[in-house]
């Protein structure tokens, strides 16, 4: 509970990339599998799918690249992106930053912070070509190398309905 009030400004002040994927797309060298589950105002049910991303540090620096495509269910195969990105990390002593542009015109920007406990907050903004997309999401570490993320993504885009999605997660770091 003493960590909600930074939970809390992490949400409201972010805004950042990779949306789509997920946190666990950020800030290590991993492979992300998703079970992903989207649901559109107006409109009754939902379409879930999957999700695979992949996130690579370029040598011993912090700029990254990542990938991401969704593989079958309701949502189909091929939406994929391809982004390259930088962390700051430990910015102003409270969380790591990233900024990124990626494929299909987007800019986007993350926030990451460790918890304790093997918790993690994540919160993100990504502006694309007709919209714009808002991720939330916390991890949970079960082993050194594997962990469990829940995300939940606002999903705006010009002329369309609003929708969300959420996301369940299993990230494993190489």
């Amino acid at each position: 509970m003493k960590h909600l009030p930074l939970l809390s400004l992490l949400a409201l002040g972010s805004a950042s990339a990779f949306a789509a994927s997920g946190p666990a797309s950020l800030f290590g060298n991993n492979v992300e599998v998703s079970y992903v589950q989207l649901s559109t105002n107006g409109v009754s049910g939902h379409q879930n799918g999957w999700d695979l991303s992949a996130t690579a540090y370029l040598g011993k620096s912090d700029l990254f690249v990542n990938a991401l495509t969704s593989v079958g269910g309701d949502l189909g195969n091929g939406a994929d992106t391809a982004s390259l990105g930088y962390r700051f990390k430990n910015v102003a002593s409270l969380a790591d930053v990233a900024v990124t542009v990626g494929s299909d015109e987007s800019y986007g920007l993350a926030l990451h912070r460790a918890l304790g406990a093997g918790f993690g907050a994540w919160a993100s903004y990504e502006r694309v070509s007709n919209g714009h997309d808002v991720n939330f999401a916390v991890s949970k570490m079960i082993v050194s190398n594997i962990s469990a993320d829940l995300g939940y993504t606002l999903v705006r885009r010009d002329g369309q309905a609003n929708a969300s999605a959420w996301s369940l997660g299993v990230r494993y770091k190489f």
